[in-house]
C-alpha cells in the first residue's frame, strides 16, 4: 500500500515539473520574439524648441533674477518690455470693459442732439394709442364736457384730449387765457366779446392764438438741408396747416410722429374729413404750415 502511494506521488511531481519547464520554454519563446522586433527608438528634442519669435512681457516674472539676455545671439533676442510697461499693459487688459448697454446710451446721446422731454414720450404713447382706436371725423358739441365724450372727433378733438391726458387741462387754461387777455384772440370771428367755456377750446383759431401766447414757437417750414432738424422738428410737437387763408375754420391741426418718411421726413399723427379717423400721414411737406409750437415750452417753468 505504502508503495502505491509513493508511485503516485512520483507521478505527480513529474507532471509538475513538465507543467514548469512548459512555463519556462514559453516565457524564453516570447523573450526571444521579442528581441527580434524591438528596435531602439532614439527621440530628438529640437534645439530650439523652447525658443519664441513673439515678445512677451515676462520681466515681472524675472525680476531681481540673475538671468542675462545679454547671453542670447543678435538672432534669438527679443525685445522685453520694462516692468512699468509689463505693468502698464496688464492693467490695461484687466480694465472692467464696457457693457452693450453702456456704448448704446453713448450713442444715442451723439444721434440725438436733445432728447424729448418726458411729457412729449408720454404725448407720442397715448398719440399711438388713440391710432389704434375707433374714432371717426366728425363735429358735434358736448355742453357738460367739453370734450368728446364719444368716437366722433375733429382735430383739434385729438390736441386738447391728448394734453389732457398727460396732465394739461386744454379747455381751463384756454378760457381763463381769453379771459385775461381777451384782446389777442380772435373773438370777432365768433361774433361776441366773451369766450365759452366748452367751445372756444375746441376752435382751431383760438388754439393758435393760446400756443402762440405759451409755447414754444418754431419753424414754419420743414428744410431738408437744415442741420437743426432733430431740434427744430420733433415727436409730440403741435402743428397747424391752412387751406384757405379767407376761412380760419378750415384750419386743422396736428402733432408730429416719432417715425418719419424714407426721406427722414417726420409723419404727422392728426384727423380730417380726408383721412376719416386719427391717422399717420405723411403731409408736412404738402400742406402750408401756419403754427409750429411745443407745450409745454421746455424754457419756461411750469
Amino acid at each position: 500500500m505504502i508503495t502505491k502511494y509513493r508511485n503516485i506521488h512520483k507521478r505527480k511531481s513529474r507532471e509538475y515539473r513538465y507543467i514548469v519547464f512548459f512555463v519556462i520554454l514559453l516565457l524564453a519563446l516570447q523573450v526571444w520574439l521579442l528581441r527580434g522586433y524591438y528596435k531602439e527608438l532614439v527621440v530628438k528634442i529640437p534645439d530650439k524648441l523652447f525658443a519664441s519669435t513673439r515678445s512677451f512681457p515676462v520681466s515681472e516674472l524675472t525680476i531681481d533674477s540673475e538671468y542675462s539676455y545679454s547671453e542670447l545671439t543678435n538672432e534669438d533676442q527679443i525685445e522685453v518690455p520694462t516692468a512699468e510697461e509689463a505693468i502698464t499693459e496688464m492693467e490695461e487688459s484687466l480694465a472692467p470693459q464696457q457693457e452693450p448697454e453702456e456704448m448704446l446710451e453713448e450713442t444715442e446721446e451723439v444721434n440725438n442732439v436733445q432728447e424729448i422731454s418726458e411729457v412729449q414720450r408720454k404725448i407720442v404713447l397715448r398719440l399711438n394709442e388713440l391710432i389704434e382706436e375707433d374714432i371717426e371725423y366728425g363735429y358735434e358739441v358736448f355742453p357738460e364736457t367739453g370734450y368728446p365724450t364719444n368716437n366722433i372727433w375733429i382735430s383739434t378733438d385729438v390736441i386738447s384730449v391728448v394734453l389732457k391726458d398727460v396732465g394739461f387741462d386744454l379747455m381751463e387754461m384756454i378760457y381763463e387765457d381769453m379771459g385775461a387777455h381777451k384782446e389777442d384772440y380772435p373773438l370777432d370771428i365768433k361774433g361776441r366779446n366773451e369766450p365759452i367755456k366748452y367751445i372756444d377750446f375746441r376752435d382751431v383759431f383760438f388754439q393758435e392764438q393760446f400756443f402762440k401766447r405759451n409755447a414754444l414757437e418754431l419753424n414754419l417750414e420743414w428744410d431738408p438741408a437744415d442741420p437743426n432738424n432733430d431740434i427744430q422738428w420733433q415727436p409730440g410737437d403741435i402743428v397747424y396747416f391752412q387751406f384757405d387763408p379767407e376761412n380760419p375754420y378750415m384750419d386743422l391741426g396736428g402733432f408730429i410722429s416719432s417715425r418719419t418718411n424714407d426721406d427722414g421726413v417726420p409723419l404727422v399723427i392728426m384727423i380730417s374729413k380726408e383721412f376719416g379717423s386719427v391717422s399717420e400721414v405723411d403731409v408736412l411737406e404738402e400742406y402750408t404750415i401756419v403754427g409750429h409750437f411745443r407745450y409745454p415750452n421746455p424754457y419756461e417753468e411750469q
